[in-house]
């Protein structure tokens, strides 16, 4: 199982920086275009903001997570006994799953939504649908990552909690 997790995170951690790469280089020669020939690059604004910068934030969100890098406020735990901190850790990553669970709803029917509308880019006659898929994808496997996560409070090996993720302490 963590084998098929680890392939998963990589597929699509590699998808996320070939986006960045891509959103660099096109807007590279879009910026190129405009200031030295005076011919931008049509669409390159809407793919990179509809496309490009959707997959590299929701597709990196997973190995963000997995890697303990989201920002935490720990003034207050810092201070609390043991046994309060791994309760308190449970009730987050389950309230932290819940609010991914409704996420990923939410976001499914805004691209079933949009499936149905045939909504496209204004410029290019692209559709949207594949945009609005990556959020619900990114969404869901931070979540199964939540999850998989429940197993390892008690013994503080959290991704959620990982020592020496960012955070905002008493002690900095």
């Amino acid at each position: 199982m963590d084998k098929l997790f680890n392939g998963c995170e990589k597929v699509m951690l590699h998808v996320a920086v070939a986006c960045v790469f891509l959103m660099m280089c096109l807007t590279t020669a879009d910026a190129l275009g405009r200031y030295l020939l005076n011919m931008p690059m049509p669409g390159a604004y809407e793919i990179t903001e509809q496309y490009l910068q959707v997959g590299c934030a929701f597709l990196g969100m997973w190995y963000a997570y997995r890697r303990g890098a989201f920002v935490r406020v720990t003034f207050l735990v810092d201070h609390l006994p043991k046994q309060v901190k791994v309760g308190l850790q449970y009730f987050i990553l389950v309230f932290s799953f819940l609010s991914m669970f409704f996420f990923v709803l939410a976001t499914f029917k805004q691209f079933l939504r949009t499936t149905v509308s045939g909504l496209k880019m204004d410029i290019w006659d692209l559709p949207l649908w594949p945009a609005y898929l990556i959020i619900p994808i990114g969404l869901f496997f931070t979540g199964l990552a939540m999850v998989v996560d429940l197993r390892k409070v008690r013994t503080g090996k959290t991704d959620l909690f990982k020592e020496g993720s960012p955070t905002i302490s008493s002690n900095t």
